[in-house]
């Protein structure tokens, strides 16, 4: 009981100090998720996207661990934080988004498979420091907004400029100064790769230029920044790792068959790929896969089932099953019918036939159990 009470204890403290020591631009409510570009708005400035993954920690034997758990699929149409992720981002990618889904996201980051860590983020749009996966090619980028002060109201002012450090390996490269528009880009001489980054906006809290300050004020900023992998040799063809919920789905590339679900696929021309996934019973994902030379793209498609189950049994079994008057086999038996209404007829000799109404929908079991009533018998079962 001792040791549960201390563990209760750090854990209260935990939340406590996360609570008190989070950036004022993280003090809101926020949701972190993983998903598949399922829809792009430019005009509305919204994003759809497919999330499968969310972001969550749990306190386990002294230890704060955090890592993507799988959920059920969810669509989430959310605004977006700048809009030049619409050159970067297409239909197909896999991305990581941070805030408040069905209303507007923080930051989008997009992503690629890394063989250390299990995402890496290749092109980042909106709050630095708020997606959980590190930036690609181990580069760092933080960043300290400073005010205008003529432009404050009683909780925020809006940034005058950023002061903004690029780090890899654990070392500082460059440091700078950025206004609303300034752009960077950092070469590293030692491989040839790169890194972008563009100040777009941002906000500081008010206390910077008055006395007083009012807790929990959300204050965000905006950049955009692009990771270039090593220049050795220009790569022309990509990977692709293609799952589906459930799995032993056939894929299409381009029409051209690449195999079942799961399967990864190297040597794929850099472009924009139609992909199709179909499985019997379900319905037919159709979509498009952005490849690009060098990446790993990550495609997860979620399958719908077209059709119900009915689980049909009777005491005898034995008993012929009528499905809308189709004959459909003899009890016990599983049926798949389509979503909707169904009259289930049941009739064996020597028993008076049964009628059952039922209602099925799609991807899911309905059980049908009756007892049929012997011929010349009075009573009810």
């Amino acid at each position: 009981m001792a040791i549960r009470s201390v563990r209760f204890l750090c854990l209260v403290l935990f939340i406590i100090l996360l609570i008190f020591s989070v950036p004022a631009t993280a003090k809101y409510l926020s949701y972190t998720y993983l998903g598949t570009v399922t829809g792009l708005d430019p005009t509305a400035e919204t994003i759809t996207i497919e999330a499968t993954h969310e972001w969550g920690c749990v306190f386990d034997e002294g230890e704060v661990i955090c890592n993507w758990g799988e959920i059920d699929p969810q669509e989430m149409v959310s605004g977006v934080p700048v809009t030049e992720l619409y050159s970067r981002i297409g239909i197909g990618d896999t991305v990581e988004v941070t805030g408040l889904p069905d209303a507007k996201w923080n930051a989008i980051g997009l992503i690629c498979d890394d063989p250390m860590y299990r995402y890496v983020i290749t092109d980042l749009f909106g709050d630095l420091g708020h997606l959980p996966d590190p930036l690609d090619e181990g580069y760092t980028i933080s960043a300290t907004n400073y005010p205008d002060c003529d432009s404050c109201d009683d909780a925020v002012c809006t940034a005058e400029y950023s002061s903004v450090s690029i780090g890899r390996s654990d070392q500082e490269r460059w440091t700078g100064d950025l206004y609303p528009g300034d752009a960077h880009t950092y070469y590293d001489p030692t491989d040839f790769s790169s890194v972008y980054v563009k100040f777009v906006s941002g906000q500081t809290s008010a206390s910077l230029c008055k006395e007083h300050y009012i807790i929990g004020v959300p204050i965000e900023s905006r950049f955009v920044v692009h990771v270039n992998p090593p220049y050795i040799t220009p790569a022309t063809t990509g990977s692709v790792i293609i799952s589906s919920h459930p799995l032993g789905a056939s894929i299409y590339l381009d029409q051209d068959y690449l195999g079942v679900t799961p399967l990864t696929k190297s040597g794929i021309e850099s472009g924009v790929h139609s992909l199709l996934i179909e499985k019997e019973g379900y319905e037919l994902w159709d979509s498009e896969v952005r490849v690009r030379g060098g990446r790993v793209a990550s495609i997860i498609a979620r399958l719908y089932p077209l059709y119900g189950l009915l689980d049909v049994r009777s005491v005898p079994s034995g008993a012929e099953i009528l499905v809308d008057g189709i004959a459909s086999g003899y009890t016990p038996e599983k049926i798949d019918v389509t979503p909707g209404v169904h009259v289930i007829t049941l009739s064996k000799e020597g028993y008076y036939p049964a009628d059952i109404t039922t209602r099925t929908s799609a991807g899911r079991l309905s059980m049908i159990y009756k007892v049929l009533r012997p011929e010349g018998s009075y009573y009810a079962m």
